[in-house]
């Protein structure tokens, strides 16, 4: 059963490696801890890198806080539902960008054709977002577990000035020449609904959960629908600290994030 879960996640990632060869490539690295404050009720604090352009540059910085507060337990265990709400600021890099005028072109002696376009600066642009969550989750046994989580995710993206741009016009002789003409981009907000289904199992005889899971996007103030499908698994070094380490795919059509695959690695620590 193990051996077929396993390979089951392969035949996923190998599928869509191939699918989606043009497709971006990076890392994650996360640090995160929790505490219990009474019963019932955790904080958790997280930190967390990403990179992008295939693991060359860096995507963002995030630093965030939580709340997560059990509302109900069976008597058995075996199902509970909790509440969580978080907050986090991120920093994102956005990679310089050419877009290509279609409407403004040369044709040349040789029937080839090229066109005036506009090259975009890389720069920072700062965002902070605020999650409220509802989960649910079930253990029939003492290996298997799954989960459903529902969040509501608001996101503030913050002003930006002066951002470098050239514009590449023809002249009267049809050559290119370049046009500086900075760009900025205003503050925006988006709400999302995030709709994630998890399973995970604990391997009998060692200290390793394996698991997988699969979540859905959709905008509610913008036309957005967002896909993730992750495996992994989770190395118990005691009963205080583990290592999660795994494999994700990124698929949407928004223009803020590119589609591609993450490799992540990420440590946590219980208080």
């Amino acid at each position: 059963m193990i051996k077929r879960f396993v390979i089951g996640l392969l035949a996923v990632a190998s599928f869509q490696f191939a699918s989606a060869q043009s497709d971006d490539f990076g890392y994650e690295l996360s640090v995160a801890g929790e505490a219990k404050l009474y019963r019932g009720l955790k904080l958790e604090l997280e930190g967390s890198m990403r990179t992008q352009d295939d693991a060359e540059r860096i995507d963002r910085f995030v630093l965030g806080a939580g709340l997560s507060h059990r509302l109900y337990q069976s008597l058995d265990k075996r199902f509970s539902v909790k509440a969580s709400a978080g907050f986090d600021y991120l920093w994102t890099y956005r990679l310089a960008e050419t877009e290509i005028k279609t409407d403004n072109y040369v044709l040349e002696a040789d029937n080839s054709v090229t066109y005036a376009y506009n090259e975009t600066d890389s720069y920072w642009r700062n965002r902070h977002r605020i999650n409220i969550s509802l989960s649910a989750s079930y253990a029939p046994n003492k290996r298997w577990s799954f989960s459903l989580k529902e969040t509501f995710q608001y996101s503030h993206f913050c002003k930006v000035d002066s951002i470098g741009r050239t514009k590449w016009r023809f002249n009267d002789d049809d050559e290119l020449y370049a046009k500086p003409d900075p760009t900025s981009k205003g503050h925006k907000d988006q709400t999302i609904l995030r709709s994630r289904f998890s399973a995970s199992y604990d391997i009998k005889g060692y200290p390793i959960d394996i698991f997988a899971s699969v979540e859905y996007g959709c905008g509610l103030n913008y036309r957005v629908n967002k896909w993730k499908f992750t495996g992994g698994y989770d190395l118990k070094i005691n009963k205080k600290n583990k290592l999660s380490l795994y494999y994700r795919y990124n698929t949407e059509n928004d223009d803020d994030e590119a589609n591609g695959h993450l490799v992540g690695l990420g440590y946590k620590i219980d208080f």
